[in-house]
């Protein structure tokens, strides 16, 4: 009895682990490295849309005593609950900047009455966390013609 219970469980397994709810599993950020031009490295930056109840209304790339900008940033395009924003820096001084991810309880990012999240982070750890699941959306569908 034992065998057919360990049997089944074993069997079934990676069905039930499948089975996830992609909506409640925790979307981190991460980078990828799209090479380098003579001095400079290329990054792509991707932050999650949400951080919990927060919405994501502003990047930040820092420098200390040097750098303080806000980044530019849309909606990816293969990682539907990420934003992606691009950068390029010094391949000497890569380990000097750092990433502000900033949160606000309101979507368009406008008056902040109940607070806000902060995430701070190092393109270097954004290099190495587990990359989000690609997703290739569908193609454009053409509206129909008025005939």
């Amino acid at each position: 009895m034992r065998f057919v219970l360990v049997s089944i469980l074993l069997f079934l397994s990676p069905y039930i682990q499948a089975c996830g709810d992609e909506h409640k599993t925790e979307h981190t950020p991460f980078a990828n490295s799209n090479g380098n031009s003579s001095n400079l490295d290329s990054y792509e930056i991707f932050a999650p849309k949400k951080d919990g109840e927060y919405f994501l209304t502003s990047i930040y790339l820092h420098k200390k005593d040097e750098l303080y900008i806000s980044l530019d940033f849309q909606p990816a395009f293969t990682y539907p609950h990420h934003h992606q924003a691009f950068i390029d820096v010094s391949a000497k001084l890569v380990d000097e900047y750092e990433i502000y991810f900033n949160y606000s309880t309101t979507k368009d990012g406008g008056l902040v009455m109940c607070g806000g999240n902060v995430v701070k982070t190092l393109i270097k750890q954004l290099l190495s966390k587990k990359k989000a699941k690609e997703v290739i959306p569908p193609p454009p569908v053409e509206p129909p013609s008025n005939k």
